[in-house]
């Protein structure tokens, strides 16, 4: 008996050992995740000052002094026009793909989980400053039916896009990157556009595009789920989410030298929750066009956060915004295009209590760039009025249309930037000019996204973005800014690169604080109007 208990026993033991033997050889001899996993990445140390002529303290954004480690108030006009990141961030993106051929002749079927890992700079709520962040940055499932042969990537054997083409793109949670409008800071119909959910939510969505030689037409819709929200406050819906929809289409043609394209959307973008208003719809929607000209070959400038990642290199060569390496051209290469936008919106009615009106908010570029050897030159020029600048919030009193009775003035910005790359010693000094017409409301004020900074009555503000507004002084109004920016970056390698910058602005609307000595409560004031900000970081992309 007892040697056939140990006959049994080595028999198990050594099936046991061959089990991890085995499972150890795959491990060691699968393929590891590798590098081309993560794309997008960049990891950016950051050592500068935002005001080297202010002190902790003086300013409305509180300004550290020099130190390690990237800070907010380091901005300069232009400089992430076209991309919802400003460049100095540290994170990556995890894209897991697959890619299968269907069962119908030339039908292709991919899919990619995209995964966003952001380092956290400053504590946030629930989060530690070096904790990580990791969301879903737009993982689709595809299927693409090309009406010719198909044609694959000799280095990665991907297929390619084809210019007669079926695609149906699924979103499962965040369709963010399925957005009207071209130029990213003008786009418009992202998971902000819902009043509620401020991307708390889940935002799928699905998109169909139709390409044949250069013209191309698509439609979608996206959706959320937001509190159903009546006009009786005592209804049971009220805590309820209910499900508010919203749909884009596009229709555009590319051709060798020039290109038209116009997009837009409807959405059912939640209730409005104000008292005497509560339950009515805010509906947004809007027209986006754009008419391009360019070199033969060349084409329209692309945001990197619209585009689909998939884990190889080649998948974003098409992009400037992530290649670390200048482009040179031996001819003369341009491009420019000029592009508007029209958005409505349904708001309460600050004249009429209890009624609601249709407001209606404009924006336009326009862009150039020329390249003629190793040199570069950039010409933008925005215009943003007041109600698109607030669109997502909605409003400047949210949920509210401005008083007839008030004044406001558009934001205007232009800038143009010249850099020469210096091929044998990789160098790319670069110099920017810009100047910005901050976008200002005179008139009655009761509520704002920034209550701690104004108060009730009349005032005259600054708004620099939806989330900054900056109230002014009795008698004081916001003034023109100009700035000056000198960079220097040397390439270390085709990944990495040290960068120097210095920044000038001539900025009149700087409000400072400071506390009174008899009440010793906070006093606002006109602080100096230079600013000189410094950064010397090390940043590596791949």
């Amino acid at each position: 008996m007892q040697s056939k208990f140990n006959a049994l026993f080595n028999h198990c033991r050594k099936g046991v050992s061959t089990a991890i033997a085995t499972a150890a050889a795959s491990v060691l001899l699968a393929p590891a995740a590798f590098a081309g996993d993560f794309v997008d990445t960049r990891i950016s140390f950051v050592f500068g000052d935002d005001n080297l002529l202010s002190d902790p303290g003086d300013t409305l954004i509180n300004s550290p002094e020099i130190d390690f480690g990237a800070r907010d108030g380091l901005f300069f006009p232009f400089e992430s026009l076209n991309s919802s990141d400003s460049g100095d961030e540290t994170l990556t993106h995890l894209v897991l793909y697959k890619e299968m051929p269907g069962f119908i002749d030339n039908l292709t079927t991919d899919a990619a989980f995209v995964a966003r890992l952001g380092v956290l700079t400053e504590p946030e709520t629930g989060f530690s400053a070096g904790d990580i962040r990791l969301r879903d940055d737009g993982s689709y499932i595809r299927a693409r039916y090309s009406f010719t042969d198909i044609q694959k990537d000799e280095k990665t054997g991907h297929v390619l896009d084809s210019a007669r083409q079926l695609e149906f793109t699924f979103f499962p949670t965040n369709a963010d990157r399925f957005r009207a409008g071209y130029t990213y800071d003008l786009s418009w119909g992202g998971n902000k556009i819902y009043t509620q959910s401020k991307s708390q939510f889940a935002t799928p969505g699905l998109r169909l595009r139709f390409d044949w030689d250069g013209f191309y037409a698509l439609a979608g819709a996206k959706s959320t789920r937001q509190l159903i929200l009546t006009k009786d406050k005592n209804d049971v819906q009220n805590r309820e989410l209910g499900a508010f929809w919203g749909g884009i289409f596009g229709l555009g043609y590319l051709g060798n030298m020039w290109g038209v394209e116009v997009n837009g959307g409807i959405f059912d973008a939640g209730r409005n929750p104000k008292q005497g208003i509560q339950g009515e719809t805010v509906y947004s929607g809007g027209l986006s066009a754009r008419l391009s000209a360019f070199s033969e070959g060349f084409a329209p400038e692309a945001s990197i956060d619209y585009r689909l990642y998939r884990n190889n290199d080649d998948a974003f060569e098409a992009s400037n915004f992530f290649l670390r390496k200048p482009k040179t051209y031996e001819n003369f290469t341009w491009r420019a295009s000029i592009e508007g936008n029209w958005l409505t919106q349904t708001l309460g009615d600050s004249d009429n209590i209890g009624s609601t009106k249709r407001i209606d908010a404009f924006a336009g570029a326009l862009r150039s760039d020329m390249y003629v050897g190793n040199l570069a030159i950039n010409i933008d020029l925005v215009y943003r009025d007041l109600y698109f600048i607030l669109f997502n919030v909605p409003g400047l009193d949210p949920y509210y249309a401005l008083p007839d009775g008030a004044s406001s003035s558009p934001e205007i910005l232009f800038a143009v930037k010249g850099e020469y790359w210096f091929e044998s010693t990789h160098l790319l000094p670069s110099i920017q000019f810009s100047i910005q017409k901050p976008a200002s409301y005179k008139g009655r004020i009761s509520e704002t996204p920034n209550p701690t900074e104004l108060v009730s009555g009349t005032q005259t503000v600054a708004i620099m973005d939806s989330s900054t507004i900056i109230a002014f002084p009795e008698g004081r109004t916001p003034a023109a800014i100009y700035g000056v920016q000198l960079a220097l970056r040397w390439d270390l390698s085709d990944m990495m690169s040290l960068i120097g910058e210095i920044n000038y602005n001539y900025d009149p609307n700087q409000l400072g604080r400071r506390k009174d000595t008899v009440d010793y409560t906070a006093q606002y004031y006109m602080r100096d109007p230079h600013v000189l900000g410094l950064s010397i970081f090390a940043q590596a992309r791949f």
